[in-house]
């Protein structure tokens, strides 16, 4: 991956924000069906490097920070975290979003506790991928289990969804913006681009662009991702 695709800024729309894309030890589960991306990963001195490259673009300008890493916040290096507290404090950014599996909730309350007390708020966004328990403990391999959407929003406020997989629907699709529209404030719906074991299903996300897309294209509380590239970062 190119250096210039670790770093966006978004200046026009609802949210203008900086995002980074950095590197971790990648994410501890490794067993989605559909994900490739915790490969992003070098050792710990080059991560560093690499991640202190990329923060010292960030300028603060917008007042929100989104961190994105192949795997969930904690799960970056020690120094790195510490840069981030530190360019929240020095460039005086108020909002901060970062990704993380259920399995490090206890470590976003934590977190939510510590950057309160430094004044900015946090925004903790899980990939849900799908309210269906069936698909996505049995098919898309999420390691979740059976999970209470309204405990589970009550530490995270954003959520991502997954969508145009072989075996999903439209309908379950609507079930799924529903539920998210109830318990979360932002949802980051990702049209599939196949990078693992699963298949694309290219007539399911024809029939999403014609009959649900315009529904739900001006709300803004739903970020449409028709790319993987979307938000400015990645490959």
């Amino acid at each position: 991956m190119e250096f210039d695709q670790r770093y966006s800024l978004i200046k026009e729309g609802s949210r203008p924000e900086e995002i980074v894309l950095l590197q971790g030890k990648g994410c501890f589960w490794k067993k989605c069906n559909f994900c490739d991306y915790y490969t992003d990963v070098s050792d710990l001195d080059e991560s560093t490097a690499l991640n202190k490259a990329v923060l010292e673009r960030v300028t603060g300008e917008t007042g929100r920070l989104t961190v994105i890493n192949s795997g969930s916040f904690f799960e970056l290096p020690k120094a790195t975290i510490n840069q981030v507290y530190d360019l929240l404090e020095d460039k005086r950014i108020k909002d901060l979003s970062i990704e993380s599996h259920l399995f490090y909730l206890s470590k976003v309350r934590d977190l939510r506790e510590r950057l309160t007390t430094m004044g900015v708020d946090l925004h903790a966004r899980i990939g849900i991928e799908t309210f269906d328990e069936d698909f996505r403990e049995n098919v898309l391999n999420k390691g979740f289990g059976k999970i209470d959407v309204k405990e589970v929003a009550q530490v995270f406020d954003e959520c991502c969804l997954l969508f145009g997989i072989e075996g999903q629907s439209l309908e379950q699709l609507k079930r799924d913006l529903e539920i998210a529209q109830e318990y979360f404030k932002d949802i980051y719906l990702n049209i599939y681009t196949k990078r693992k074991n699963l298949e694309e299903d290219p007539k399911l996300v024809k029939e999403f662009m014609r009959e649900l897309y315009p529904e739900i294209k001006e709300n803004k509380k739903i970020h449409i991702l028709l790319k993987n590239t979307d938000l400015g970062v990645g490959d």
